[in-house]
C-alpha cells in the first residue's frame, strides 16, 4: 500500500509442516491362538508415545482408554485389540490391531498308574489336561472317536469256586473279610467292581471234594432228579454270592458244569461210570435228565435270591480228562442236546437265563461256528453267543465268530494267571486289551481265592490232578486267615474299576509303543486303558476327536487308565505318514489279530485269507503329489500274497499293490515297499490280501507308512 497507488493485489503463500507419523504399536505376546489367559501390554517405539486402544472393535481415538504398562490388558476370551500411538512433535500412527484366540481347554483327565516292578500298583497320578490340537496324528499318538462303537460290555470277574468261597466264608478273618469283599465287588474307595462271576456247577479241580448235586452209588441212577439238591453250595458259595451281590447289585453270574453227575455218563465210554470223563449217555431220558439238572439248578438258586444270568453246557468239552471232573462233548452233541432237550426244557419251565455254546479255548472256532449256524432263528433267541477260553489260539478268533453271527457276543469266560506266565503283569494288559479289541463282552479269570499253597484243589486234597499252579485274584493265608492282594487283583482292576456294565468300546489306535483300548460308559465318561510295551519310557500323544489331545510319559512296561467326562468334538484324522498299525482297523473280515513278535507293536494282522481286507477311517494324504511310497512290515512261512490299498471303496483304482514275500518265518520281519499313485486328501483306507495259494497261507502284517 503507498500514496497515489490503489492496493496490491493479495499474496498469498502456502507452509506445509510434514511432520513424521508415529510408529505403529506393537503387541506382546504376538497375537495369534492361545490355550490359556494371556496379559497383553502394548508399546511403540517413539519416545514418549501415549497409547489408546480399544476392544469393542470401534477405532481408537484420544478419547479412547490410554495404555498403562502397569496395567496389563487381560485377554480371557477371543479378543481384537485396536490401538494407536499419540505423541507431540508427530503425528498420529497407524492403527494396530491384533487378534487374540484363546482356545478352551478341554476335560481333566484322571489317571492311575501301575507299573512292572509293582511300585505303583493302581497309584493315582497328577491329573492332565485336553488342550486343543486339530493337526493330524501322528506316529506315537491314540486316536479315538467315539463315533465309532462296537460291542457292550458285561464285566470282568473270577469264579466262586468251592475252594474260594470256602476260604473267603471260613478262613479269611472276619476283620478283613468286609473290606475284601468291598474292594472286590464295589467301586468304592480301592474297590475294582468286579461284575462278571462263573460259578461251578459241582465240582471243578479248584475244589476240595469231587460232588455234584445228585451223587448216587455206581450202578444207580435218579432219572427225575428225585435227590437233586444244591446243599453243598449253601455252606459257604451261596453266602458268598449273596453277599456280592448285596454290594454289588449288577453282578452277573454265569453257570456250567465240568461234568454232570457220574450217573450221566455212558458206560462204553468209562468203566465205572464216575465225574472224572467220559462222555454222556445218549438215551433221551437220559438227555432230558441232563438238560432238567439246569432247570433244577436254576431254579434251586433263584430261590436261594440269586439270579443264574447265562450257563454253558460243559466246561471244557474238548478237554476230556480222568485228573479232575470233566466230560467230552462234541459240537454234534451239543447241538443235538440244545435243541432236542435243554432249550426246550428253560422255555417249557419260563426260564430267561441264556446259554453259552462252546466255552473253550480260541483255537477251535469251528465247534461254535457249527452249533450256532445249526439253530434256528427262534432257538437262537435263547442263544447269548460264545463262551472262550485263554489257554490255546489268538483272541482275534473272537472277531471271526462276531462277523459270523452280529446278533450274538462273545465272552471270554476262563483264563487263570498262573506260575506257568512268566511275566503276568504283561500278560494281562496285553491280552485283555486285545480280547476287548475282538468283540469281547467280559473277561474272566479263574478263581477267586486261593490260599498261600495255591490250594485248596484236588491235587492237594483229593490225590487226582488239575491245576496245582494256578494264581488267584486274592490270597487267604490259611493259617492266619490273612487276605492279600495279588497283582491280577491290579491288572483286572485296571478294566474292571473303569469299565463300566453296559459300557460301550470306541475305536482307539494302537502305536508302535503302545496299546490301547477305549470305551463310553453310561454315565457319559470315557475310559482309555493304554499299556507301555516296551522296555523304555514312551511320551505319546491321546488325540480325542479333532479338536483335543493331552501328552502322557508311561514308564517302561507300565499301564495307565484315563478317564474323563466330556463330549468329543469333530472327527480325528490319521497322518498317512505316521507308522499306521495294522491292528488300529475300524473293522476287518477274513484275518484275526494276534500277539507279534515284531521289534515293535503289540498286536500284527494274522491268519490272513484270499480276499481278507482291514479298514482305517480318515486317513490324511496330504496335497497331491506328496505321496509316492508305501512300506509294509510283513512276515510269511506260507506262501506270500499282495496287499492292496484302495481309497473310499474296494472297486475304486488302487493307489498302491505291495508283494508280501515269504520272509522264512511268522514271526521272520520284513520291510517291503510299493509306489503310490494318486493318493491326496482325507480318506477311508482299504488293504485287501490275495494270494496264500489253496491253503490261505499269506502273511502276517504288523505296520504300513507311507512317505
Amino acid at each position: 500500500m503507498a500514496s497515489a497507488y490503489s492496493n496490491s493485489a493479495v499474496a498469498t503463500g502456502t507452509y506445509t509442516i510434514n511432520l513424521p507419523a508415529a510408529a505403529t504399536p506393537t503387541f506382546s505376546p504376538a497375537p495369534g491362538a492361545y490355550s490359556s489367559a494371556q496379559s497383553v501390554t502394548i508399546s511403540d517405539t517413539t519416545a514418549g508415545a501415549s497409547i489408546y486402544y480399544t476392544t469393542d472393535g470401534s477405532t481408537p481415538t484420544t478419547s479412547s482408554t490410554l495404555f498403562s504398562a502397569s496395567n496389563p490388558i487381560a485377554v480371557s476370551s477371543t479378543t481384537t485389540i485396536e490401538a494407536i500411538a499419540v505423541v507431540s512433535g508427530y503425528t498420529q500412527s497407524a492403527v494396530a490391531t491384533g487378534t487374540y484366540t484363546i482356545a478352551t481347554p478341554g476335560p481333566t483327565v484322571s489317571v492311575v498308574q501301575s507299573t512292572n516292578d509293582e511300585t505303583e500298583l493302581m497309584t493315582a497320578q497328577p491329573s492332565v489336561t485336553f488342550l486343543p490340537d486339530s493337526g493330524d496324528a501322528s506316529t506315537n499318538t491314540i486316536v479315538m472317536d467315539a463315533t465309532q462303537q462296537y460291542q457292550t460290555i458285561d464285566g470282568f470277574g473270577a469264579a466262586f469256586t468251592d475252594s474260594a468261597a470256602y476260604l473267603l466264608n471260613e478262613v479269611a478273618q472276619t476283620s478283613q473279610l468286609g473290606s475284601a469283599m468291598s474292594d472286590l465287588f464295589t467301586r468304592n474307595g480301592n474297590g475294582i467292581g468286579l461284575s462278571f462271576m462263573r460259578n461251578p456247577m459241582g465240582a471243578s479241580d479248584i475244589a476240595r471234594t469231587v460232588y455234584s448235586f445228585d451223587d448216587q452209588p455206581v450202578g444207580t441212577t435218579d432219572l427225575t432228579l428225585a435227590d437233586f439238591s444244591i446243599q453243598h453250595d449253601q455252606t459257604d458259595i451261596i453266602p458268598i454270592i449273596l453277599q456280592a451281590k448285596s454290594l454289588n447289585p449288577q453282578l452277573k453270574i454265569m453257570a456250567n458244569p465240568w461234568s454232570p453227575p457220574g450217573w450221566m455218563k455212558d458206560p462204553s465210554s468209562m468203566s465205572p461210570v464216575s465225574m472224572l470223563g467220559g462222555t454222556l449217555l445218549p438215551t433221551s431220558a437220559n438227555e432230558t435228565a441232563f438238560a432238567n439238572y439246569f432247570v433244577k439248578y436254576i431254579q434251586a438258586y433263584q430261590a436261594a435270591g440269586i439270579n443264574i444270568d447265562y450257563i454253558s453246557l460243559q466246561n471244557e468239552p474238548l478237554n476230556i480228562t480222568t485228573s479232575y471232573p470233566s466230560m467230552g462233548m462234541s459240537d454234534t452233541t451239543q447241538l443235538e442236546l440244545l435243541q432236542g432237550y435243554v432249550l426246550p426244557a428253560l422255555a417249557s419251565n419260563n426260564i430267561s437265563t441264556k446259554v453259552f455254546v462252546y466255552d473253550h479255548n480260541w483255537d477251535t472256532p469251528s465247534y461254535p461256528e457249527y452249533v450256532l449256524g445249526g439253530l434256528t432263528s427262534q432257538q437262537l433267541t435263547q442263544i447269548a453267543g460264545t463262551a472262550w477260553h485263554g489257554y490255546g489260539g489268538p483272541p482275534g478268533t473272537q472277531q471271526t465268530l462276531q462277523n459270523m453271527f452280529p446278533s450274538l457276543g462273545n465272552w471270554m469266560t476262563e483264563h487263570s494267571g498262573g506260575t506257568w506266565i512268566s511275566d503276568q503283569f504283561t500278560s494281562d494288559f496285553l491280552e485283555i486289551a486285545q480280547v476287548l479289541r475282538n468283540a469281547g463282552k467280559a473277561y474272566v479269570k479263574w478263581s477267586l481265592a486261593l490260599d498261600q499253597n495255591l490250594g485248596p484243589n484236588l491235587t492237594q486234597n483229593a490225590g487226582l490232578g488239575g491245576c496245582n499252579t494256578c494264581t488267584p485274584i486274592v490270597t487267604v493265608n490259611s493259617t492266619t486267615g490273612n487276605i492279600s492282594y495279588n497283582v491280577e487283583y491290579y491288572t483286572l482292576g485296571h478294566f474292571s474299576k473303569y469299565v463300566l456294565p453296559g459300557a460301550v468300546r470306541i475305536y482307539s489306535s494302537n502305536t508302535l509303543a503302545i496299546a490301547s483300548v477305549a470305551f463310553l460308559n453310561p454315565d457319559g465318561s470315557t475310559a482309555l486303558i493304554a499299556f507301555n510295551n516296551t522296555s523304555s519310557s514312551q511320551t505319546f500323544q491321546v488325540q480325542w476327536g479333532s479338536e483335543y489331545a493331552f501328552s502322557y510319559t508311561l514308564p517302561a512296561l507300565a499301564g495307565a487308565t484315563f478317564t474323563w467326562t466330556g463330549t468329543q468334538s469333530g472327527t480325528p484324522t490319521v497322518s498317512a505318514t505316521a507308522q499306521i498299525q495294522g491292528s488300529s482297523y475300524s473293522n476287518e473280515a477274513g484275518l484275526q489279530t494276534e500277539d507279534t513278535g515284531d521289534s515293535t507293536g503289540e498286536y500284527d494282522l494274522g491268519y490272513l485269507t484270499s480276499g481278507a481286507y482291514a479298514v482305517y477311517q480318515d486317513v490324511d494324504f496330504g496335497s497331491a503329489g506328496s505321496i509316492n511310497t508305501v512300506n509294509v512290515r510283513t512276515a510269511s512261512a506260507g506262501n506270500g500274497g499282495t496287499a492292496t490299498f484302495y481309497l473310499d471303496s474296494m472297486t475304486s483304482t488302487p493307489i498302491a499293490t505291495v508283494t508280501l514275500p515269504v520272509t522264512g518265518g511268522w514271526q521272520t520281519w520284513q520291510t517291503v515297499s510299493g509306489a503310490v499313485t494318486g493318493a491326496s486328501g482325507v480318506h477311508t483306507l482299504y488293504v485287501v490280501f490275495t494270494g496264500g495259494g489253496s491253503s490261505d497261507s499269506i502273511s502276517n502284517v504288523n505296520w504300513f507308512q507311507f512317505s
